[in-house]
């Protein structure tokens, strides 16, 4: 049964947003109703789930716990259940569905393999929609339901970058495409210089592709990431003095930015990670109103789904916040975010330390989830997760947790080690070579 759901959930990203239908207010896609399931599967076998949990699993608890504090003080405890309930799905189902089922090397890199092919059999479509500047799979998508799912201005200049509209494929912006396909680069690069075949070289050029043509920062930020990232990791072990060291100066040169800069450390950095100046500037604005007002009044529960304060002048921006930690603290409180923050970097850190306990065959592959995920961490500070992108974000969290084992995994299950049809092949050639001599 976990097999089906993960791979159910998995496809069910790639259905466009107009596939939904609504019960009272609650509006249910098709990946949302798998991660229910999901849920109820985890809740049923909790006695499964417990020998392997650690500080993720008690923070995700008491993430899901804050949020429904913060529903219940702000709007009731009648929305607080039903606006919590969809928040578990997204937080604690995509995170258990991926803790049971990719319990394997072998598992892990079936579901990368499932979500780079998917972009793959895009590709055309996305090229297609960038140069003649028609969303024809959303177009199709409301043909068939008579439902629209994409906001209005995807159609209008703003998406334009010159003669090319910001591709946006079957997902609800071009933001969520992009940070989909830079997620999943490392693990794509990895694979193709590992193992130079046409399909994986194929997949890295489409990964390429559709985040040149989403026309975001995010994707070519976290490409940036990914690299800093590489070098951390490479030299991590035996150095971990040395980059503490490093870190703890970083954190006091951005607090003397702070301190002495009129925009701040965060304002500064945000102002120059977008391609547009505009966009830039009204994400600073963001931060700036946010954190003269709303935080601060609400610091320990949030807002939840208040709208936040801003000039009048500010109102034809709408109300979206495009930071995900900042949305976060702005909604739950700031011990919401913390904990979340505290849970992703405890998880890659934690796996930062047993890159080295892997062999060849692994290695590469707990790389790839480091640099993607510690680049999913930092990019969240300019860019929102939301559609589909927070609970691939969850069940990401979620799908490495067989590295922590998987030395005691490797001694149980040899066999199943194994990742890829490459590698067995070569292992099965190296053991049948060892019995002839």
């Amino acid at each position: 049964m976990l097999r089906v759901l993960a791979i159910l959930f998995l496809v069910s990203l790639f259905i466009p947003a107009e596939f939904y239908t609504m019960v009272g207010t609650i509006r249910l896609e098709a990946y949302r109703i798998i991660l229910g399931i999901a849920l109820l599967y985890a809740l049923f076998n909790f006695k499964v789930i417990i020998p392997r949990a650690d500080i993720v699993d008690v923070l995700l608890i008491a993430l899901v716990a804050l949020a429904f504090a913060s529903f219940w003080y702000n709007h009731g405890l009648q929305k607080a259940l039903e606006s919590t309930g969809l928040y578990a799905l997204e937080t604690l189902g995509a995170f258990y569905l991926a803790r049971m089922y990719v319990i394997t090397p072998a598992r892990f890199f079936q579901v990368n393999q499932i979500l780079i092919i998917g972009i793959t059999l895009l590709i055309g479509f996305t090229i297609y929609e960038a140069f003649s500047h028609h969303r024809i799979l959303h177009q199709w998508a409301e043909q068939i339901t008579g439902k629209s799912a994409l906001d209005f201005r995807l159609y209008t200049e703003d998406y334009l970058r010159g003669p090319i509209m910001r591709a946006a494929s079957v997902f609800i912006h071009p933001l969520l495409f992009g940070t989909l396909a830079a997620l999943l680069f490392p693990f794509a690069f990895l694979l193709a210089i590992r193992t130079i075949r046409p399909a994986y070289i194929i997949n890295l050029i489409s990964l390429i592709v559709s985040m040149i043509l989403t026309m975001s920062s995010a994707p070519l930020l976290s490409v940036i990431f990914h690299g800093a990232t590489a070098i951390l990791v490479k030299f991590w072990h035996g150095a971990r003095q040395f980059w503490v060291a490093l870190f703890l100066g970083f954190i006091a040169f951005s607090m003397l930015i702070n301190a002495f800069s009129n925009r701040g450390f965060f304002g500064i950095l945000i102002s120059y990670l977008t391609f547009n100046p505009n966009t830039g500037y009204f994400r600073m604005l963001q931060w700036q109103y946010t954190l003269d007002d709303d935080i601060p009044d609400n610091l320990i529960l949030g807002i939840a789904h208040h709208d936040w304060t801003r000039p009048y002048w500010m109102e034809w921006m709408g109300n979206s916040i495009d930071s995900f930690w900042l949305l976060l603290a702005l909604q739950h409180g700031i011990f919401a975010a913390l904990v979340l923050l505290i849970a992703g970097f405890y998880a890659v850190f934690n796996i930062l330390n047993q890159v080295h306990l892997h062999d060849d065959s692994t290695r590469w592959m707990v790389t790839a989830w480091v640099l993607s995920f510690m680049s999913l961490i930092l990019i969240g500070f300019t860019v929102d997760y939301f559609g589909t992108l927070q609970p691939i974000m969850f069940f990401m969290l979620g799908a490495i947790s067989w590295a922590r084992f998987y030395r005691s995994w490797n001694s149980d299950h040899p066999t199943e080690n194994l990742a890829t049809p490459e590698i067995r092949a070569n292992n099965n050639l190296k053991t049948s070579n060892n019995l002839q001599d």
